[in-house]
């Protein structure tokens, strides 16, 4: 039965089928056909015998309406000497049924799995298919702060892929940022994939991480209150509960307080006042940058 990371891996893929294009192209440096658009497609391949054969996740893409490239997607977080046999009919059978060119993205986050994966498949004299590989040396340890929420199916693998290895905390906590803008139940599929695949000792950082977070969200609900009652107080709740709805509700001053307590940084109430009272995206967007690699909350504000 496939584990709960591998499945939480295939879901990157059906939650957001460009992310198949992405890897291929700026991870693998893959020549992609332009396209406008990518849909998930079946995954089954239809056989006239027994054993069925189904990948993890197909994914077509598109250019208007007609069909560039059909991406096979198949996760391997072991060996299995029977895939070999199979990738080849993958290919060729989604070729024949997308009615374009297919080739297999394999996501192996073990370099030795990488390494077998990655080995030409030959079906015979001439003809040899071989797959895209995703091993871990291909997936970034750091994603740049200034684009981590608009990646964040690559921060969750990052996160995957090297949150073991020394200095591991970065790609969590980049990850844990970025899965706070998804809805609840792909939030939480991510989280419980990522801390799934972390050892013992990562798995206590992670935890340590979510409960500052949880911590700081909860100071920084009573401070808006704060603010609120103050507004009330002298009859300005009305500006007061506008600059809230601009920043915070918008989930700006919120994001930049979660990377913060990710961080372990710890703003005091004038930080948060500060915080709070910004009503200005693309200021609040350029703190959060700040925030990722910041030594100190002052650094934030430049």
């Amino acid at each position: 039965m496939p584990s709960a990371v591998h499945e939480a891996i295939c879901d990157l893929f059906r939650d957001r089928p460009a992310f198949a294009a992405e890897l291929l192209a700026d991870v693998l440096g893959a020549s992609v056909p332009p396209h406008t658009e990518a849909r998930v497609a079946d995954g089954s391949f239809p056989q006239n015998s027994a054993p069925a054969l189904s990948a993890d996740a197909v994914v077509e893409l598109f250019s208007g309406d007609t069909p560039v490239l059909a991406v096979v997607v198949e996760v391997q977080l072991a060996l299995d000497p029977d895939k070999p046999a199979v990738w080849p009919v993958y290919v060729t059978t989604q070729s024949r049924l997308s009615k374009c060119p297919a080739v297999i993205l394999v996501v192996a986050l073990d370099s030795a799995v990488a390494a077998w994966a990655s080995a030409p498949i030959d079906v015979g004299p001439g003809s040899v298919v071989t797959p895209w590989v995703v091993g871990p040396s291909a997936v970034p340890r750091r994603i740049d702060p200034a684009v981590v929420r608009d990646h964040v199916e690559l921060a969750v693998l990052a996160a995957i892929a090297h949150g073991n290895d020394h200095g591991g905390e970065t790609a969590i906590a980049a990850a844990l940022a970025a899965i706070r803008v998804l809805a609840d139940d792909r939030a939480r599929c991510y989280g419980s994939a990522i801390y799934r695949a972390l050892n013992a000792a990562m798995r206590r950082t992670m935890e340590e991480m979510m409960q500052r977070s949880h911590a700081m969200k909860e100071a920084e609900d009573e401070f808006v209150q704060r603010l609120i009652t103050i507004g009330q107080e002298k009859g300005v709740a009305q500006g007061v509960a506008q600059g809230v709805a601009q920043g915070v509700a918008q989930g700006e001053a919120r994001a930049l307080i979660q990377v913060l307590a990710a961080r372990g940084l710890v703003p005091t109430d004038d930080h948060r006042a500060r915080i709070v009272a910004c009503v200005d995206a693309a200021v609040l967007d350029r703190w959060i940058v700040r925030a990722a690699t910041a030594a100190t909350v002052d650094e934030v504000f430049g």
